[in-house]
């Protein structure tokens, strides 16, 4: 084949086989692992449990805080405006009466939120100081003493050379013998539990610390070395202390969250405790089930950096392989996934070859997933606080915070995949984890507390953060469409990253190596952040079973224009990267493939409301074509015709109206309850184009409620101008009171 342009062909070219799984991968050195400048495998699957805490910590935080206090109504009863007095010469500019209601309510939620946060940073200092207790009680002279000069010396040969702080060695003290225990034959013979064979690393970074069994010197010499060196690679890692706060966190969740929201839903579950407790425990058991698959990649971890010590000598594989047998009671939990420690096969078949660790796998893929969708709608009630006048930028806000997330755990995967030439990286693999990925956050997003039901139906608390995520509620077309969006998107995502990583030629070592994965973990959720948060934001959409214009009106704005635009750009960096180097063939399928990264969630609605004669999306693709003021400069158009929603509606949703009077026109709307019902069933069509919000202002003219009347007249001064995003949201949240509290 005729090479590309003058070039003759190289080695280090993009590779044209994909790996089998035993050839170069295999052969990769455990000194490269080592000493790479790569975060490492259980740096990142610590991730999903830091991002499923934080979840399940605010959560139980709104739980307790603010659904559970009685103060919140109030505050935000109390920001309904006084009726005016006097004339209506004298009264109040209607834009003022709306924005410092719709003010006062945001700063309540404001409030709320920054309630809701006060949870994920409890639960952090609560693991510290379990973590501490756990340190100090583990390195009590009661249960440890200095070691002999014997053993310090072992210890102190297996230390890397230059190590800033060399760890101190200790050995657990024997207790006092139970009552009635038989004695235990030479050379356990002395009185205790038994002396242990093992160690353990402990301590922290500045004063970290080797605790060893009280029988580990019996053990031959080749056998001490590796054991030591094996607690001094989980020192060098620096996971100990991590991997403990973790351990203590899930305890805080189990005992403090799950256990008491259990206990208290028990007597009365109501129509969403059964559904909440089913989530609260499948929450708990896949954040249990990542954390031992934390606890086993650490001592992999651990295994190849002892091993890639050159004066190891093959001791660790030897002492590796004398391990004993599980025996059945520890079959069991390896078996349901539950093991915090790897079999002698799975050590010895990652010391035979390093490189199978830095995959990704399919299970790794659907955790960070679920817990991405877990993490997502707490994130993004608190983010919408802070930015109340755009809900869709809190969205992609929020997108991009969990896409850094993900790309934490995935794109550093699949850099690490790339550095040592796994088959992770190549083919068609990327594609299937990343549909494992896409099948995690819908997942996800279904387990997550807020999609147990309809909570404003379930519970009367307005504290502005409840409401419903579940799709079981959405059409049946736009649950189905959002989801193979999802998953879609997810293969779309993984096989663009591992492209990234190909094109950036990631690897192990070397000064670039580290800031480049850096700079591709920014990429990747920036590129993430609106195709993540228009899925969340539809979802949501379709969970209430919005009409069409609130997705247009989140696809329909400069904003998401410019966003949808950058990632574009931020898609066909890799491709791009590769053709500048003119190291390949320039790339064919680059544009469908990059374009569809951001367009499917979009895509995965618009089919559905293919039918709505919603002129919405005009605003942005086609500004001219949109009325004029009249008087204004400019050719006056014909007004758009209003929106109309002809889909059959259940009796008991029609708004109970007055008949009309002599003149044809309907009767004054005087009960504010009947202008909401109203509302709630022409939806956003009747704020979507001039003759709809004069039909508004009409109907809520002559309503006895001043937030209603203020949206009135609000309306009528700005009936051919665009219209305060206040205006509409006064009104949703004022019948949103009138429905919780009756005033």
């Amino acid at each position: 084949m005729r090479p590309w342009g003058n070039r003759a062909p190289r080695d280090q070219d993009r590779p044209r086989r994909i790996p089998d799984g035993r050839g170069e991968h295999g052969s990769v050195p455990a000194a490269l692992i080592a000493r790479a400048r790569l975060p490492q495998p259980t740096t990142t699957r610590l991730v999903q449990l830091v991002v499923v805490a934080a979840a399940g910590a605010a959560f139980a935080t709104w739980w307790w805080l603010v659904k559970e206090r009685d103060h919140w109504p109030g505050a935000q009863l109390g920001c309904l405006p006084e009726p005016p007095a006097g004339t209506a010469a004298t009264a109040p500019d209607p834009m003022t009466t709306v924005t410092g209601f719709t003010r006062c309510v945001d700063g309540v939620r404001l409030d709320q939120a920054l309630v809701v946060l006060r949870g994920p940073i409890v639960l952090l200092l609560l693991a510290l100081l379990v973590r501490a207790a756990a340190r100090a009680r583990a390195l009590s002279p009661r249960r440890t003493r200095p070691a002999g000069p014997e053993m310090a010396v072992r210890l102190a040969a297996v230390v890397p050379p230059g190590t800033a702080r060399p760890p101190a060695l200790l050995v657990r003290r024997t207790g006092r013998p139970r009552p009635g225990r038989r004695p235990l034959p030479w050379p356990y013979s002395r009185p205790g539990r038994g002396l242990g064979l093992g160690a353990r690393a402990e301590g922290t970074a500045r004063r970290p610390r080797v605790i060893a069994g009280a029988g580990a010197h019996l053990q031959p010499e080749a056998d001490i070395g590796a054991l030591l060196r094996h607690e001094v690679a989980h020192i060098a890692a620096r996971d100990v202390g991590r991997v403990r706060l973790a351990i203590a966190a899930w305890w805080i969740l189990c005992a403090g969250v799950t256990v008491p929201l259990a206990a208290e839903l028990a007597p009365d579950p109501g129509s969403i405790g059964g559904a909440l407790a089913l989530r609260l425990a499948a929450v708990l058991a896949v954040s249990g089930l990542t954390l031992c698959g934390v606890l086993r990649i650490r001592e992999h971890d651990a295994d190849v950096r002892a091993s890639a010590d050159p004066r190891d000598a093959g001791d660790l594989a030897s002492y590796v392989s004398r391990d004993r047998p599980p025996t059945l009671r520890r079959r069991i939990p390896r078996l349901l996934g539950l093991a915090t420690h790897p079999t002698r096969e799975a050590r010895l078949a990652v010391l035979a070859r390093p490189g199978r660790l830095w995959g990704l796998s399919v299970p790794e893929s659907l955790a960070t997933g679920v817990a991405a969708g877990l993490v997502f709608t707490e994130a993004a009630l608190l983010v919408t606080a802070l930015t109340p006048d755009s809900v869709a930028t809190g969205y992609r806000i929020t997108g991009a915070l969990t896409g850094w997330a993900v790309a934490g755990v995935v794109t550093v995967a699949l850099w690490r995949a790339v550095a040592v030439r796994h088959p992770d990286a190549y083919g068609l693999r990327p594609a299937y984890r990343g549909a494992a990925l896409g099948t995690g956050l819908l997942a996800g997003s279904q387990l997550s507390a807020r999609a147990s039901g309809d909570w404003t139906d379930a519970f009367g608390t307005a504290d502005g953060l409840a409401a419903d995520f579940s799709l079981m509620n959405a059409a049946p077309g736009r649950a189905v469409a959002l989801a193979a969006a999802l998953v879609v998107g997810g293969a779309l995502f993984t096989t663009w990253a591992a492209a990234l990583a190909r094109a950036a030629r990631a690897s192990a070592t070397g000064p670039r190596s580290g800031p480049a994965c850096a700079a591709a973990v920014a990429l990747s959720g920036a590129v993430l952040a609106v195709p993540l948060g228009t899925w969340f934001l539809f979802a949501a959409l379709a969970a209430v079973e919005a009409d069409s214009v609130p997705y247009w009106g989140a696809v329909d704005s400069t904003a998401w224009v410019v966003g949808a635009t950058l990632t574009l750009l931020g898609a066909v960096t890799p491709f791009a990267l590769t053709a500048l180097r003119r190291r390949a063939p320039r790339p064919r399928l680059v544009p469908a493939l990059a374009a569809a990264l951001f367009v499917l969630p979009a895509a995965a609605v618009w089919i559905p409301l293919a039918n709505s004669d919603d002129p919405s999306p005009r605003r942005v693709l086609l500004p001219g074509t949109m009325p004029a003021p009249p008087g204004g400069g400019g050719v006056l158009r014909a007004p758009v015709e209003p929106v109309r929603d002809d889909r059959p509606v259940d009796v008991d949703d029609l708004p109970v109206l007055p008949p009309p009077g002599a003149d044809g026109h309907p009767e004054e709307v005087r009960d504010p309850f009947k202008a909401c019902l109203a509302l709630n069933v022409g939806k956003s069509a009747l704020w979507a184009g001039p003759e709809g919000r004069k039909e508004t202002a009409e109907l809520l003219d002559a309503v006895d409620d001043t937030v209603l009347r203020a949206v009135s007249a609000a309306l009528t001064e700005a009936r051919w101008a665009p219209v305060h995003s206040d205006v509409r949201q006064a009104a949703i949240l004022r019948c949103d009171l009138l429905r919780r509290y009756g005033r």
